[in-house]
């Protein structure tokens, strides 16, 4: 992938198009962090979970206060989430300490 394409087209799929990140978008939270602010903390996030394996998965749960992300590792929650602008360093540490575990 070069500098300047679109991680989101560059990770599409045939069965979610060309926004594969869009259900973990949380709308509610426009006033601080936008859409391209949520792609940028989304889409290094999914890269270290591509990373560190097929154990991890990150799910987005709906919630009367935005969206909530549950980080997994063999189906075991890890870490429960909200999405703010450490969102990518709080993926990332809970993936470091679970592999020195």
């Amino acid at each position: 992938m070069n500098k300047n394409d679109d991680p989101i087209a560059a990770f599409g799929s045939f069965e979610e198009g060309d926004n594969p990140l869009e259900p973990y978008i949380d709308p509610t939270l426009f006033d601080t962090l936008d859409r391209q602010a949520q792609v940028e903390l989304l889409t290094p996030a999914f890269d270290a979970l591509t990373l560190a394996g097929v154990d991890y998965d990150l799910k987005v749960q709906n919630s009367a206060a935005g969206k909530r992300y549950t980080l997994f590792k063999d189906k075991k929650v890890i870490n429960i989430l909200i999405m703010d602008n450490k969102f990518t360093d709080h993926i990332l540490d809970d993936i470091n300490k679970n592999k020195e575990e």
